[in-house]
């Protein structure tokens, strides 16, 4: 039996994913006993693990009766999408209480599918199609009816980030998709052992409705009103904000108006989790690099530096601005938006501000996914260069 569950772990993943966004999505929480609420002492236990590879799989018994009113369960396994469970139907035949473990599973038969889809963390249907006479096709509602202990279900997902994860944050760059637009962007991911969030921003847009393409999948809409608009996605969800039910990184992020791509992150992606740091392989060297930023002369007195400092363990790149008009200023590596500097008047009167990556990253940092070696920095008031500097390459 162990040996056909396996099988069916590793072979069952040929599903194509929805191109439809879910309200939520099926998450280690969802694992417990379902109950069919029509039907008599009859429901799904369901579990839901991972394979060596990282994939998120199902894999439910179902507990009903036979045609003599006897007891009888099926097995069912296959992959996880999004809100959906689609799991292939086997039924053991000819086997005897307490029976001897045998080599093979001559006796385990494949019988149909039986497939799971939940419109929460508490409801869901299972529909099913056999090749058994007895059994057939149909479909059933169920509910939960157990939780695992000390824990609640968002439906989104933070209800899979591990325990000891270290907090990340990551910003991508948003860019033009067409010729001669002034649009930007940026979108940010944030990771905690709490909660994970998720947001995407553009300004400089024309006023209107626009949708959040990831992965190729509508999640959500974004309104633009004097040139501005941002959706902010959270894991618990909170007030004023949209269940992130869906796993952006690793894919493109996309904002569509109704004639296509308005804004994209082409290449540029966050970084996938499960490294508990949000490392990358870029080779930055051993050498410690600093620089000061070029005055472009929009603000007299605006001065600056950037920073880059390899060492065995981890690498930090730094910029730093001062003596500019408290604000948030836009950060520009290599063409891309990678962050904002926020500058604030200190106690002692100084004003200045400054923006921190690191790789591995760590709190209150953000992670250093790229190489500013050879690269053009702009630190931008709205869309005006006011400091700039070539970063050597060594």
């Amino acid at each position: 039996m162990r040996k056909t569950v396996i099988f069916l772990l590793l072979s069952a993943l040929l599903f194509p994913p929805s191109l439809i966004a879910d309200d939520v999505m099926v998450t280690r929480h969802f694992t417990g006993l379902w109950d069919q609420p029509e039907h008599e002492s009859q429901g799904i236990n369901l579990q839901i693990i991972d394979q060596d590879s990282g994939d998120k799989v199902a894999v439910a018994y179902w507990y009903t009766y036979d045609d003599n009113m006897e007891s009888a369960w099926f097995l069912a396994a296959g992959p996880v999408r999004g809100n959906r469970i689609e799991m292939v139907l086997y039924e053991g035949q000819g086997i005897g209480f307490l029976e001897s473990d045998m080599e093979g599973n001559d006796r385990i038969v494949e019988v149909g599918s039986l497939e799971m889809e939940f419109s929460s963390c508490t409801e869901g249907t299972a529909t099913f199609s056999t090749t058994l006479p007895s059994v057939g096709s149909g479909s059933f509602p169920v509910e939960r009816f157990t939780d695992l202990f000390n824990t609640s279900c968002s439906g989104g997902i933070s209800d899979d980030t591990p325990a000891n994860v270290l907090g990340t944050e990551q910003r991508i760059g948003l860019s033009p998709a067409r010729d001669g637009s002034l649009a930007s962007g940026h979108a940010d991911f944030e990771e905690r052992p709490d909660r994970t969030e998720f947001s995407v921003e553009v300004e400089d847009m024309t006023d209107g409705n626009y949708r959040i393409i990831v992965g190729g999948v509508d999640r959500g809409g974004l309104v633009v009103t004097m040139g501005v608009g941002e959706t902010e996605f959270r894991s618990p969800v909170e007030a004023g904000k949209v269940l992130l039910a869906f796993d952006p990184r690793g894919q493109t992020i996309e904002v569509h108006d109704d004639q296509g791509v308005v804004l994209t992150s082409d290449d540029s992606v966050i970084d996938g989790g499960g490294d508990n740091g949000g490392g990358s392989d870029i080779d930055f060297g051993t050498v410690e690099i600093e620089v000061d930023l070029s005055n472009t002369g929009v603000y007299t007195l605006a001065s600056g530096d950037a920073k880059l400092e390899p060492r065995d363990d981890r690498t930090d790149f730094s910029v730093e601005i001062e003596d500019v008009p408290v604000g948030d200023y836009t950060l520009r590596v290599g063409g891309n938006v990678v962050g904002t500097i926020t500058v604030v008047q200190l106690a002692d009167g100084s004003v200045e501000g400054e923006l921190e990556f690191r790789n591995p990253v760590e709190p209150g940092k953000v992670l250093l996914d790229f190489d500013p070696r050879g690269q053009q920095i702009d630190v931008l008031e709205g869309s005006t260069i006011i400091l700039e500097v070539m970063f050597p390459e060594g």
